[in-house]
C-alpha cells in the first residue's frame, strides 16, 4: 500500500511533518503503508482537525497526535513522543490515567473525565496541571478493539483561575470590617490561604525595630538571603519587591507612617511563575495591604468616636439611648471604610460622606481616591443596592476588589470595571451597583490632565469649567455592575483644565421625592455654576433641603489647581 497517505493526511500539519519524519518501521507499528484501514482512518481524522487529538494504537501504546495536543506535551516531551509508548511518555501519571487506558481496552466503552487533576513533568518541573477529556475505543476490520482516540482539552488556566478567585474571596471575607491588629490579620490571612495549591507560603512579619519578627505562616518561616533582600527592598521602598517565585510587600506604610509589617508569598512550585501566578501573589499582596491600612484607620476612627457614641448614650435614655448607641456605632463603622484622601501636586481632592437621616443601619455608598504606580489617580464612586449591614459588608468587599485590580494591573477604567464584574460574579460576591470609575492622568505642559471613566448605571459626574460653565459628563452609561449580560464596558474621556473641578457623588445628593431626578441634575448643575469653589460640604448643604433624607450621600471633588 502506498505511502501516499500518510503525506495527504498529514499536510498542512507543523505535527504532521514531523509524523513524517519518524522512523516508523523502527516503532510496533511499522512503516505507515502497512497500517490498517481503520488506523489510517483515526490519522486522517486526527490531522483534520485542530481541536487537541492524541490517539494509540496496538499492545504498546504508540503515540500519535496532532497540533493542538503539541502543547499538553509541554516544553520537553515532543517531538519524541511521536511513535513512543504512551506508557513512557506519561510514566509519571500512568497511575492515574493508565487505568482509563484499559478499561477501553477491555470494555470498549468510553470515559469521560472532567477537570482532572495531573501532576506531570512535561517542561523541566513536576507541574500541577488539569484536563477534561474522553478516551473512546479503536476497532480494526473484525470489531476489536486495537487502540483509544483522546479527545481533550487542558482546563489548567481555567481551573487556576478559579481557585485563585476563590481564595481572594476568602481573603476578603476574613479580614471584611475587622478592627483588628497584625497579630490577628495574619491569623486570618494564614486561615484563608492554608493549605492553597497557589502559594507555597505565606508568611507575616511584625516591624521590630531594626529586625523583622515573624507573626503567622503557612509553611516553614525560614528566609533566604534573597527573600531577606527582597523584604528590605520593600520595606525600603513601600512598594512590592519581586523576584522569582517569590513577593514581598510592606504593610501599614503611607501618609507619612512607617510599616508596621511585611508580608513574604512564595508561588507554589507546582506552577510556572507565568504573568498569572505574579498578579496572583501582587493581588494577595494589595487585599492584605489594603486590609491592614484599613483596620488601622479603623482602630483609631473608632477610637476617635468612642466618645461620640458615650455622649449620644449619655443625652438619651431607653431606646432612644440605644439608637444613638447604634446610629453612632454605625457611623463610626461608615467612616472608617471611607478613604484618606492623597496629596496630589496641583489638584485639591476633597470628599464628604453624610448616612442617611432616618435609618440605623450603614448604608452602601462608598468613595475612593488612589494614587497609582504610574503617577496617576484612580477614582471610584458607588451604590451598592440596599440600606443594611449587608448592603455595607458587600460595599467593604466590593470597593477591597476594586482597589486591588486598580493598584495591580495598568488597565484602563472600563477594563477595571469588567474584571470586577467578572471577579463578583465570578467568587459568588454577587455584588449589585451603580458605579463609576476614573482615572485622572499626570499634567502636560499646561497643566492639563486627561479623565478617561467609567460609567456603570451611576448619576453622571459633572465638571465646572473654570469659566463657571458646567459640564455633564453623560455618555450612555453601562448597565448596572453585577447583570451577567453587561461584560463589556464602555469609556470616555476629557480634559480637565486648571481651575476645573470635577464632581462625583451618589444619587443621595440630587433625588427627592418631590421632583424627578433630572430635576436634581439640574438643581446640581446650577448649584456648581454658582460656586466659583464648589465643595462636598457646600453642595450637600445647597441642594440637602430638597433631598431625601433616607439615603446616603457621598461626594468627591477634584479641584484643579488655577494658573
Amino acid at each position: 500500500m502506498s505511502e501516499h497517505w500518510f503525506h495527504e493526511a498529514t499536510r498542512g500539519s507543523a505535527v504532521g511533518a514531523e509524523a513524517r519524519d519518524v522512523a516508523w518501521e523502527s516503532t510496533p507499528l511499522g512503516p505507515p503503508e502497512g497500517w490498517p484501514a481503520p488506523l489510517r482512518q483515526a490519522v486522517e481524522l486526527c490531522y483534520s482537525t485542530r481541536f487537541p487529538v492524541m490517539l494509540v494504537w496496538g499492545p504498546d501504546l504508540t503515540l500519535i497526535y496532532n497540533d493542538g495536543y503539541r502543547d499538553m506535551l509541554g516544553t520537553e516531551k515532543h517531538p519524541a513522543s511521536l511513535g513512543a509508548s504512551a506508557r513512557t511518555v506519561w510514566a509519571e501519571i500512568w497511575d492515574d490515567v493508565g487505568p482509563l487506558f484499559d478499561q477501553v481496552l477491555t470494555t470498549g466503552v468510553p470515559t469521560w473525565t472532567e477537570d482532572m487533576p495531573l501532576f506531570m513533568n512535561r517542561s523541566g518541573f513536576v507541574e500541577e496541571t488539569s484536563f477534561t477529556f474522553s478516551y473512546s475505543p479503536l476497532r480494526d476490520d473484525d470489531g476489536i478493539v486495537r487502540g483509544v482516540l483522546d479527545i481533550a482539552t487542558e482546563t489548567t488556566d481555567r481551573v487556576r483561575a478559579l481557585r485563585r478567585m476563590t481564595a481572594l474571596e476568602a481573603l476578603h471575607a476574613a479580614f471584611a470590617g475587622r478592627v483588628d491588629g497584625l497579630d490577628r490579620l495574619a491569623e486570618a490571612l494564614v486561615g484563608a490561604l492554608a493549605g492553597s495549591g497557589d502559594l507555597a507560603r505565606a508568611t507575616v512579619y511584625r516591624v521590630s525595630g531594626d529586625r523583622l519578627e515573624p507573626v503567622a505562616h503557612t509553611a516553614d518561616t525560614a528566609v533566604d538571603a534573597r527573600g531577606r533582600a527582597l523584604l528590605d527592598t520593600a520595606l525600603r521602598t513601600g512598594r512590592t519587591a519581586v523576584q522569582e517565585p517569590l513577593l514581598a510587600a510592606a504593610l501599614g506604610a503611607g501618609h507619612g507612617r512607617p510599616a508596621i509589617g511585611a508580608l513574604l508569598l512564595e508561588g507554589s512550585p507546582t506552577q510556572p511563575f507565568d504573568d498569572a501566578a505574579r498578579h496572583f501573589l501582587e493581588l494577595v499582596a494589595a487585599v492584605v495591604g489594603t486590609a491592614v491600612a484599613e483596620s488601622s484607620a479603623r482602630r483609631r476612627l473608632v477610637g476617635e468616636l468612642r466618645d461620640e457614641v458615650v455622649a449620644s448614650g449619655a443625652r438619651a435614655d431607653g431606646a432612644e439611648q440605644e439608637a444613638a448607641r447604634a446610629r453612632a456605632a454605625s457611623l463610626a463603622l461608615q467612616r472608617a471604610m471611607l478613604t484618606v484622601l492623597p496629596t496630589v501636586d496641583g489638584v485639591t481632592f476633597d470628599a464628604l460622606y453624610v448616612p442617611a437621616v432616618h435609618t440605623e443601619d450603614v448604608g452602601g455608598d462608598w468613595y475612593d481616591v488612589l494614587e497609582l504606580r504610574d503617577g496617576t489617580t484612580a477614582l471610584a464612586v458607588g451604590d451598592v443596592t440596599g440600606h443594611d449591614l449587608h448592603a455595607a459588608a458587600v460595599m467593604g468587599q466590593l470597593r477591597s476588589l476594586l482597589r486591588a485590580l486598580l493598584w495591580t494591573f495598568d488597565d484602563p477604567p472600563s477594563v477595571s470595571v469588567r474584571r470586577l464584574d467578572e471577579v463578583s460574579a465570578g467568587t459568588g460576591l454577587g455584588a449589585v451597583a451603580t458605579l463609576v470609575v476614573a482615572r485622572l492622568g499626570a499634567p502636560d505642559d499646561d497643566g492639563c490632565r486627561r479623565l478617561v471613566w467609567s460609567n456603570a448605571g451611576h448619576p453622571p459626574p459633572m465638571v465646572r469649567r473654570a469659566d463657571g460653565t458646567v459640564e455633564v459628563l453623560d455618555d450612555r452609561h453601562g448597565a448596572l455592575l453585577g447583570l451577567a449580560w453587561a461584560r463589556e464596558r464602555r469609556q470616555s474621556e476629557t480634559v480637565l483644565r486648571p481651575g476645573d473641578t470635577l464632581v462625583l457623588y451618589t444619587d443621595g445628593l440630587v433625588e427627592s421625592r418631590r421632583e424627578t431626578i433630572l430635576d436634581g441634575f439640574r438643581r446640581l448643575a446650577s448649584a456648581l455654576s454658582a460656586s466659583d469653589a464648589p465643595s462636598p460640604a457646600g453642595l450637600h448643604a445647597t441642594l440637602a433641603p430638597s433631598t431625601a433624607e433616607d439615603d446616603d450621600v457621598v461626594v468627591v471633588t477634584v479641584a484643579l489647581s488655577a494658573r
